[in-house]
């Protein structure tokens, strides 16, 4: 057996690193798929590669032939420059399947595989003519140079043209490493077809590590400053290395000076003069030429506390949006900006979504408002996670791959380079977005760190804004509240005045005629000859009820119309209330017996006399205990009671005296026990009222209680109602409180409280 050369030790050496980038491609999930399953097959071949170089050169494979045996390396190159193209197009997420493009591959290699596999049927000489003769050896060579140079062009051209046309600094990061992985590999192979087998190997293996560092990487560092650092390092040892020698020569030179000078001495003192003065200019060379290389960074510290003081006092949304996108700006280099806030909220087409309302910050153009969904990728990031977020993540990592195409398309209409989520006590309340820097260059890592620290002092400041602004609008909304208030008051003024009005006008036209109709009728019913005559008694009678109900309705409008035009004059002289409610009693005697109801008075006459007008006092206690027969079912009790009230410290300033009408009737709404002494007012629906001023919930003009409330509030007194519910079944009654002064006071005294 032939000992293994160093080209063959080399190569199996390199078997394991390409082993272990096929099976760490296979397995990452971190990045896009498709650029990894490419490296892992690029890689693969190139330990199937390999491994055949070693077989070859140790002359296995008898049963090829030699010259073929000898292609076959080339052959392998040939199909590494196809993959690499595909590496490209996957790395760069060129759209289209590229099918034409392997065709073309797999057409290319197997039409030159299958010319070389046909040696023993055809001759050796392709063609001849002219002088010029054509072998088989140098057209298949040529062919597999072509098709190498096809491919590896199309790789190169693909890769300027993704460069020259994307606008994302990150994006141009990334192009950058795919430019420096395609020259360590494309010379790596050129070296190979030099015959530098050992030399190719070596220089293509760095570009296929550095191809699975950038395809298994999500955000890779900055090339360009990575250069830039290793540049700074190179000239600052250079330096050191120059000031080492140079010191070192002086101190030579120092020592054969003086020849009787322990040399102990002389290397105390030059590392004494190292320390006190090469360490501290060395650091300072380091800044001088980091800033010469690497141009002048920020610094952090400065720019949170700056950031810190110049927010903190700032309420106003859109002052705070300016001032945040503006020093931001400033200290990143940034061209445009918007501050965004964020709301939780029901989803046009159902469902949650985050509306963000964008506030104008740092650029000309208004930001655009977005609408995120709950379950969106963009939505469970920014509502959990607090890092920035790149554009480019959103675009090429895959758990952004379910991102809706209207959210993708609000964030191309931003032309925003990173975005930044800002949370308050792990609510998401807000979002900055952030455009290119002017130089060009992206937000580096430390860039992302300064930037989750300012949204985190941002936070306080945004929540503070909207919550000023939330009172702001709702000051504003009140004020429109109460303008409308105001106006509905004035148009319901108008209208009670109108309706005053009407009531005015319409019973006083009506008054007269109807008193004409009433007397006549009354004359007619006197009549012997139509009193004789059973037909016309009967018709007369009713049009005289008829009458007669119209002439209370009337005077019922006219009283209300002298309430409402505060004219009602009253006649003030002493009245008995037990005097008063007999009296009433006796005209509604008929009605309590047809309805089977108890009327009972509890010793009224022990009542002290007030000082009233009798006839209004009347219609007032008329009022309600025609409404205690209406609401009260048959066989059911009305009761009237009373006390005599004296002054209290607390509530009362005058004597006077409480009557109480009770039923054992329908009760009343409690959310009613207001409504009910407005005018016109009924209680349930109309349409089941019967006919009737007694009947059972008989309906009526509703201005019964109106006109009570009105005349015992012209006496200084007060009326209101009692009634735990309404419920026409188990019927829990109502109590009419009614409370009268003695005497009537000053009109400028204010009325009693009960």
């Amino acid at each position: 057996m032939q000992p293994l050369y160093l080209a063959d030790l080399i190569n199996l050496a390199q078997a394991p690193l390409y082993l272990l980038i096929a099976f760490l491609a296979l397995l990452s999930v971190k990045t896009a798929p498709r650029p990894r399953h490419v490296l892992a097959l690029y890689a693969l071949v190139s330990v199937a590669w390999l491994g055949a170089q070693v077989v070859w050169n140790r002359g296995a494979l008898p049963f090829l032939l030699n010259d073929f045996k000898f292609r076959l390396p080339l052959y392998g190159l040939l199909l590494l420059a196809i993959i690499l193209f595909w590496f490209v197009r996957a790395y760069l997420l060129v759209g289209g399947s590229g099918w034409g493009w392997w065709s073309l591959g797999v057409v290319w290699t197997g039409a030159l595989l299958l010319l070389d596999s046909s040696r023993a049927s055809t001759s050796d000489i392709l063609w001849t003519g002219g002088g010029w003769m054509v072998l088989r050896d140098d057209f298949l060579r040529g062919g597999i140079a072509l098709g190498w140079c096809l491919f590896t062009g199309a790789a190169v051209m693909t890769t300027l043209l993704a460069f020259r046309r994307t606008r994302q600094p990150l994006v141009r990061n990334r192009i950058r490493y795919l430019v420096l992985i395609l020259l360590l590999v494309i010379a790596g192979q050129v070296a190979f077809l030099a015959t530098y087998w050992t030399l190719g190997s070596l220089v293509s293996l760095p570009g296929v590590l550095i191809a699975a560092y950038a395809a298994l990487t999500p955000r890779l560092p900055s090339l360009r400053r990575a250069m830039q650092r290793s540049l700074s390092y190179l000239i600052t040892t250079g330096l050191a290395l120059l000031f080492y020698l140079a010191a070192l020569t002086l101190s030579l030179s120092a020592f054969r000076a003086t020849q009787g000078t322990s040399p102990w001495l002389v290397g105390i003192s030059l590392a004494a003069v190292l320390a006190v003065f090469f360490t501290p200019l060395l650091s300072q060379a380091q800044k001088w030429i980091d800033r010469l290389i690497a141009g002048v960074s920020h610094d952090p510290a400065r720019i949170l506390r700056q950031y810190s003081q110049d927010i903190s006092n700032i309420l106003d949304l859109d002052l705070l949006a300016k001032v945040v996108t503006e020093l931001i700006g400033n200290a990143l280099d940034i061209s445009r900006g918007h501050l965004f806030t964020v709301s939780y909220e029901k989803a046009p087409e159902g469902g949650n979504c985050y509306r963000l309302q964008g506030v104008k910050g740092k650029g000309e153009e208004d930001p655009v408002p977005g609408i995120l969904l709950e379950e969106s990728p963009l939505a469970n990031y920014f509502r959990y996670q607090r890092p920035p977020l790149p554009q480019s993540d959103i675009d090429n990592l895959p758990r952004f791959g379910g991102t809706p195409a209207d959210e993708r398309q609000w964030l191309s209409t931003l032309q925003m380079e990173v975005y930044v989520p800002i949370h308050s006590k792990d609510e998401w309340i807000g979002l900055l977005a952030l455009g290119p820097k002017n130089s060009g260059e992206p937000f580096w890592d430390d860039d992302l760190f300064l930037l989750s620290s300012l949204a985190d002092q941002t936070a306080v400041a945004l929540e503070n804004a909207r919550l000023v602004e939330s009172l702001v609008r709702l000051n504003n909304d009140f004020r429109r509240a109460i303008a409308a208030l105001d106006q509905a008051n004035r148009n319901l003024e108008r209208l009670d005045r109108t309706k005053t009005d009407f009531i005015s006008v319409a019973s006083h036209e009506l008054h007269s005629p109807l008193t004409l109709v009433n007397a006549y009728s009354q004359m007619l019913l006197e009549d012997p000859e139509l009193a004789s005559n059973p037909e016309y008694a009967k018709m007369l009678s009713g049009i005289h009820s008829g009458a007669q109900r119209l002439h209370e309705i009337v005077e019922s409008m006219l009283d209300m119309a002298k309430i409402d035009t505060r004219e009602l004059q009253l006649d003030l002289q002493p009245v008995s209330l037990g005097d008063l409610i007999s009296s009433i009693n006796e005209k509604l005697d008929a009605a309590l017996k047809e309805r089977n109801q108890k009327f009972e008075a509890l010793d009224l006459t022990s009542l002290p006399a007030i000082q009233g007008d009798r006839e209004a006092l009347r219609k007032v206690f008329h009022h309600l205990l025609t409404n205690a027969i209406k609401y009260t079912p048959d066989g059911g009790k009305i009761t009237v009671s009373g006390q005599a009230l004296y002054p209290t410290r607390e509530l009362l300033t005058e004597s006077g005296v409480e009557l109480v009408v009770s039923d054992t009737g329908i009760g009343i709404d409690p959310s009613m026990h207001e409504v009910i002494f407005t005018k016109f007012y009924q209680t349930g629906e109309l349409a089941l009222h019967s006919s009737g001023k007694t009947k059972f919930k008989g309906a009526g003009p509703g201005l019964g209680l109106a006109i009570s409330k009105g005349i015992v509030e012209a006496h200084f007194g007060r009326i209101w109602v009692e009634s735990p519910e309404h419920d026409e079944v188990r019927c829990p009654g109502s109590q009419f409180h009614v409370y009268l002064p003695l005497h009537q006071p000053e009109k400028t005294r204010p009325r009693p409280v009960i």
